[in-house]
């Protein structure tokens, strides 16, 4: 099965705390769910507080159909809690081997 991945690497505001952001997340996942397309999604933190979140969705034109919905509908709950310059995203053709 090939679906496509994005991923995106990003840092908290100094002043917003893990907690914030998961519960955004809630919301998030929520609408996610509802997206044409949508597979699963993860999210992650590591060591030093980078957030990695890791979405799959069944074709490219899904993902990029969800980003155009996700920047009008959900961004700005987000904003108050991104460092702006912290964000990396990428997007890749994958063939999903696994699922645990």
């Amino acid at each position: 099965m090939s679906d496509t991945i994005n991923l995106v690497r990003l840092r908290l505001k100094q002043d917003k705390t893990a907690a914030e952001w998961l519960k955004a997340n809630e919301k998030i996942n929520e609408w996610a769910r509802k997206q044409p397309g949508f597979r699963f999604r993860s999210l992650s933190e590591t060591d030093d507080g980078e957030w990695i979140i890791m979405s799959y969705w069944e074709s490219l034109e899904a993902a990029n159909a969800a980003e155009k919905c996700f920047g009008a509908e959900m961004m700005g709950m987000c904003e108050p809690l991104i460092a702006k310059d912290s964000i990396a995203m990428s997007q890749s053709k994958a063939h999903l081997m696994q699922r645990g």
